[in-house]
């Protein structure tokens, strides 16, 4: 009996959670209301406020949510990969995969993202900046193994991790208004975009 009302709400909560990623990706985050979560879910506020106890609390979680996942799914892509630019073709591709899965989250973890990069205000947790420093360090040491192994210009491995996300979510913005362009494509072009900008001279 325990068991049944724990998947019970646990499927309520990736339900909610699916919802409110959905809301907070289409508007700015002091129009995404929680009335508007629960009306997009056909829940009552009690049921929602039940799980979450607050539009923050609830926003926290769609970006760890994600992020957990984005993170699980970069190790599985980088298990083996010793190149460097290959190991960066493998994160444009789950970056790509990940936003033909789940295109409202990319703007929401974008914003979050460009505020912590920058170092301004933020309503990222310190969880969530840990996720994302850890992968932005995962990023820029993969950088620096390309630069010593010649494949990267000697350049400022910061400058180039940013470079590299900038050409990937650019060709996001392409892959979103022609979806049907295919992830192998996506990713072809940001690594072009990139390595164009960014290639040792011969």
């Amino acid at each position: 009996m325990t068991t049944c009302k724990s998947r019970e709400r646990e499927l309520r909560r990736q339900m909610i959670l699916e919802a409110a990623e959905k809301i907070f990706g289409s508007r700015p985050y002091h129009e995404a209301t929680m009335q508007a979560i629960a009306a997009a879910l056909e829940l009552g506020m009690q049921g929602l406020y039940d799980q979450f106890p607050s539009k923050q609390a609830l926003y926290e979680e769609v970006i760890v949510n994600r992020a957990r996942g984005y993170q699980r799914r970069m190790d599985e892509a980088l298990e083996g990969i010793v190149e460097p630019v290959e190991q960066l073709s493998r994160i444009a591709r789950v970056r790509a995969e990940l936003f033909s899965e789940a295109p409202a989250f990319l703007p929401v973890f974008l914003t979050e993202k460009i505020r912590l990069d920058w170092e301004t205000r933020s309503r990222m947790s310190r969880r969530i900046r840990r996720v994302i420093r850890e992968e932005r360090h995962r990023l820029i040491q993969i950088i620096e193994r390309g630069i010593s192994a010649g494949s990267l210009r000697k350049e400022e491995p910061a400058f180039l991790a940013h470079l590299f996300m900038d050409a990937v979510t650019a060709s996001l913005h392409v892959f979103r208004k022609h979806p049907g362009e295919g992830i192998e494509t996506c990713t072809e072009r940001a690594m072009r975009a990139f390595l164009n900008g960014a290639a040792a001279s011969s």
